[in-house]
């Protein structure tokens, strides 16, 4: 997390933020070494899951998880459709995480096979949590987003910040 001076000149935490997309390999055990520049927003403990497309590694920073742990509560037991979802979420995460002296972590084997990874990655800031894509399933993943840019365009700004009467 970032820290920044509130009005009262008090230090005050953030939500960490995440940008960027960065390169990388796996070592033979399947270990990522996570870049600097996201170690200190990814903090101490941190969970491993699937990302919302179940097509990428994520790691979700303490606040984020907490969030997201706090939406899944509000579905009831006995809406078994809804909890078949949060037992997806919950089955392929493994929380209270932490990077190695070395700045390494290790992404679990059925979460490396689910999102396809093979030994090059590519770390991708997603705002509030970090993103880890096999790098081939990356670049196919950009290039169709790129062809479909505009209508992506009209997308989010039709469903986000178009006015609503």
């Amino acid at each position: 997390m970032w820290r920044h001076l509130s009005e009262r000149g008090v230090k005050t935490s953030m939500p960490a933020e995440f940008s960027g997309n960065i390169a990388h390999t796996l070592d033979l055990k399947g270990r990522a070494i996570i870049p600097a520049a996201y170690r200190e927003q990814l903090g101490d403990d941190f969970t491993i899951g699937l990302n919302n497309e179940f097509v990428a590694i994520a790691l979700y920073p303490k606040s984020k998880w907490t969030s997201i742990g706090d939406k899944l509560s509000q579905i009831p037991e006995s809406d078994v459709r809804g909890m078949r979802y949060v037992r997806q979420i919950n089955g392929n995460s493994f929380p209270n995480c932490a990077l190695d002296a070395q700045g390494r972590v290790l992404l679990p084997p059925t979460l490396r096979t689910k999102a396809g990874m093979t030994k090059n990655v590519r770390f991708v800031g997603i705002g509030d949590h970090l993103e880890i894509w096999d790098e081939e399933r990356f670049i196919a993943h950009s290039e169709a987003t790129e062809s479909d840019l505009i209508n992506l365009l009209d997308y989010v700004n039709d469903q986000y910040f178009k006015p609503r009467p």
